[in-house]
């Protein structure tokens, strides 16, 4: 099994390939998937730097991101079957070409989806996904404002809003991805942080805040956050009593009912490059900064 380990926590010379006879051994409630696309993201790159925590054992393998189809199935794994293409985020081990996931982790991927689609949207848009519909619950006319609209976790989050009958819908960004949003989609307001203030911007203030940046931002934004309005930040920097703090929850019924948006045309997924699962190919996508869209790792 050719697979990409991390030796130490440091820079992308921690990463190197390796080669096994030996694939993953499955438990009962897993499901042995075998590699077709996998997506850097940006918690991937956090763990190896050890802005995680440095609690893991190396050698691993890292990785987040599954998008391949069934090779094996445990005995109490019903619902799919073997050759069934999936998608899926674990918390580590995709950087692999073979994984074993949680069954319930797991998603179909429809047939007009592709591997490369499914990978992109497997972390990102997942959660995303997860904090529009689940952790803030957004409602038909309910003004919303998104930090950090050009990241995959936003802009998913834009779309679902959007799709969930949202009113204003305000998102905020910087350099190019400024340009990309407003290309994007003219349904909603999008906010150049390097020039104009968030409370200048949305003077009625909003019912809906998802905050992908922390820091000052979050600061920022608490200021047009609605008395009766709900914040939830994905980044564990503020103790303000307004803010509730959430991160994915991998959750296969959700990832696919997103999935299914994807195969309908109703959410967009946006690739930047696509190349060959290699070490080289992943220590340089792994060190690009400021990439608008997804990059991706295929097996094939």
């Amino acid at each position: 099994m050719y697979a990409i380990e991390m030796i130490d926590y440091g820079d992308v010379d921690v990463l190197v390939a390796t080669n096994t006879a030996v694939q993953p051994t499955i438990k009962p409630t897993q499901i042995l998937v075998k590699q077709h696309a996998a997506a850097i993201d940006p918690y991937d790159m956090k763990f190896r730097q050890g802005l995680m925590g440095q609690e893991k054992a190396v050698p691993l393998i890292l990785g987040s991101s599954v998008a391949g189809e069934i090779v094996a199935l445990g005995t109490e794994v019903d619902g799919f079957a073997i050759g069934d293409r999936v998608a899926a985020s674990p918390h580590l081990n995709s950087y692999a070409e073979f994984v074993a996931l949680g069954r319930k982790t797991v998603a179909k991927i429809p047939d007009n989806v592709s591997y490369a689609q499914a990978a992109a949207l497997a972390l990102g848009a997942q959660t995303g996904y997860q904090a529009i519909t689940e952790n803030l619950n957004s409602q038909a006319g309910e003004s919303v404002l998104i930090l950090g609209g050009a990241g995959s976790v936003g802009l998913t989050a834009i779309q679902v809003a959007k799709l969930r009958g949202a009113g204003d819908i305000y998102t905020t960004a910087v350099g190019e991805g400024v340009n990309f949003l407003k290309h994007f989609d003219s349904n909603f307001h999008v906010i150049d942080t390097h020039t104009e203030q968030v409370a200048n911007m949305i003077p009625d203030g909003v019912d809906v805040i998802l905050d992908t940046l922390g820091h000052d931002s979050l600061k920022q934004a608490l200021s047009v956050l609605k008395p009766t309005g709900r914040l939830v930040s994905l980044v564990g920097d503020d103790d303000d009593v307004r803010v509730t703090h959430s991160y994915l929850k991998s959750n296969g019924e959700q990832l696919e009912q997103l999935l299914q948006l994807v195969s309908e045309n109703k959410v967009k997924v946006v690739i930047s490059d696509i190349k060959p699962f290699n070490v080289e190919n992943l220590k340089k996508f792994q060190m690009l900064k400021h990439i608008v869209g997804k990059l991706v790792l295929t097996f094939e």
